[in-house]
């Protein structure tokens, strides 16, 4: 299959050109949507596919989008741009630009440029430098440090390199120069050389978020849920229907609130309205008239009634965190605003976004009563998120950069705070590499990825590449690892799903070769 690919780069004798493909699509664009008929054809969109974008294309793109502009992110974000000092308010340590160099390692004081295969013989990690541009103060002095040609002034770490990445020496080489290096050609990359190990950062897959998933529990009763991400907080809202009656549920209130008091305590006060939010059909008012004659029986009918009815059912432990009393109003108006569908900001109060995505939610719930197909299944691929090399590195290299500034601060203010220095305090001196090169270096080769802020330990998200045969290195490049439990006898995520085509490996459960098997 793959030998295949280097023998397709000739065109065969007979085949339309590249450029007279390009012209037919541009003339007539709607064969590019067409579907393709002939077993003939589809048998050629493999070798196709394997041409245009590899097996492992969405790790390389990953960590070059890292390297490239995540990283600038990281460093020009208001909490790490600069490294301030308490004790003297004329300290400042500025972050201008970062830059990932090339592949090198250091020996008696003299850098040298190494290739991944040097650094497997020699049980060395394949990295290269990270370099800033800073501007900072010593004594009365402001001093710019900066480099030259892409090449930065001040080393504060190493960032173990992927393989055939935008920053590798393999990168856009020919089979000759690749055997010259001593790479096969048919390697694809997106490992790392760590420790002269071959490592692979296994795919980690999670349920998406931010998207309405429509369910059915084990009764038979629908149900709709949203698990919102925000940079603040994360928080899952539930829409449960029983007996025709749909409600809200959600950990913050200690008993499910009936929906259209919901809608109410959001400022959609006339029962009309909030039909005309789910839909205008018939049939659409009919299913809602259960949940509308529920709220007149208990009775709500206001704004105020609605918000004093969800203020009566906040969970008391909230309470405690909050230093200042408040009414049970404005406590259930916050959580309306701020936690239940967090992801949806309400500015200043007008819930009219909020009232529109729960209507969008509701319609759905209710389409699925009357539709089965209408459910949605978790095991698609569209409501999945996968979090590949480059978005793991960058909470852990972001990590560990606040590591590196709060301990230079830490040695400023230490310097500061003596009655009389012998010499003037210069900042880059006190600037440790180990804490970000040992960081990345030692989570890549023992897998444990730890983020105290984000409160992460996770075990095993790298794994030693194996080598047994070429499918098998090139499965472990496709690998995922998916968050549910191992014991869970279910079938759905251990069985193949047509939307992973191009993406996973097609011989890989979750298990590996464990493979359900309990």
């Amino acid at each position: 299959m793959v030998k295949r690919r280097h023998s397709d780069a000739k065109e065969k004798p007979g085949e339309p050109s590249s450029s007279q493909v390009h012209e037919i699509l541009t003339a007539e664009p709607h064969l590019l949507t067409a579907p393709i008929k002939s077993a003939q054809d589809k048998t050629e969109l493999l070798p196709a596919f394997l041409k245009v974008r590899g097996l492992v294309k969405q790790h390389i793109d990953s960590f070059n989008y890292l390297i490239n502009v995540e990283i600038r992110k990281i460093i020009h974000a208001k909490a790490n741009e600069k490294v301030t000092c308490d004790t003297d308010p004329n300290f400042c340590l500025k972050y201008t630009d970062i830059y990932v160099g090339k592949p090198c390692v250091e020996e008696d004081y003299i850098l040298e440029d190494i290739t991944p295969q040097q650094c497997r013989l020699r049980d060395m990690t394949y990295a290269a430098p990270i370099t800033v541009d800073v501007e900072y103060t010593r004594g009365k002095d402001i001093v710019v440090r900066k480099g030259k040609n892409g090449v930065g002034a001040v080393t504060i770490g190493r960032m173990p390199l992927m393989l055939r990445s935008s920053r590798c020496v393999l990168s856009d080489k020919s089979e000759e120069a690749l055997a010259r290096l001593g790479e096969c050609p048919l390697d694809p990359g997106g490992y790392f050389v760590v420790k002269g190990v071959e490592k692979v950062i296994l795919i980690q897959e999670q349920l998406s978020k931010n998207r309405i998933i429509i369910d059915v529990d084990n009764q038979g009763n629908v149900s709709g849920s949203v698990t919102s991400s925000t940079h603040e907080r994360k928080s899952k809202t539930n829409l449960v229907m029983k007996n025709g009656k749909i409600a809200l549920k959600h950990n913050t209130f200690t008993d499910e609130i009936p929906i259209v008091v919901v809608l109410k305590a959001m400022g959609i006060e006339s029962d009309q309205e909030a039909v005309q939010l789910v839909g205008c059909e018939p049939d659409v008012a009919t299913l809602l008239s259960p949940s509308i004659q529920e709220c007149a029986q208990i009775p709500v009918r206001t704004q105020q009634q609605a918000l004093e009815y969800c203020g009566a059912k906040v969970k008391v432990a909230r309470q405690m965190w909050v230093k200042t009393k408040r009414s049970k109003v404005d406590e259930a108006r916050d959580i309306l605003a701020n936690v239940v569908l967090a992801h949806i900001p309400v500015p200043q109060f007008d819930f009219r976004n909020k009232c529109v995505y729960l209507g969008v939610m509701i319609r759905r719930m209710l389409e699925a009563t009357k539709d089965p197909t209408c459910v949605d299944d978790k095991d698609y691929y569209g409501n999945k998120r996968l979090e590949l090399a480059g978005q793991l590195l960058s909470l852990l290299f972001e990590d560990l950069f606040k590591r590196l500034n709060a301990e230079l601060k830490r040695q400023a203010e230490k310097a500061f705070s003596q009655a009389n220095p012998s010499s003037q305090f210069d900042v880059l001196k006190c600037i440790q590499q180990g804490i970000i090169t040992t960081g990345l270096e030692h989570a890549i080769s023992s897998g444990n990825w730890t983020v105290k802020r984000f409160r992460m330990e996770r075990k095993g998200v790298t794994q030693v590449l194996s080598r047994l045969s070429f499918i098998s290195a090139l499965g472990m490049m496709t690998r995922i690892t998916s968050q549910f439990e191992k014991t869970r006898k279910v079938s759905g995520p251990r069985a193949l799903q047509p939307s992973q085509w191009g993406m996973l490996c097609p011989s890989d459960t979750p298990e590996g070769e464990s493979c359900g098997l309990v």
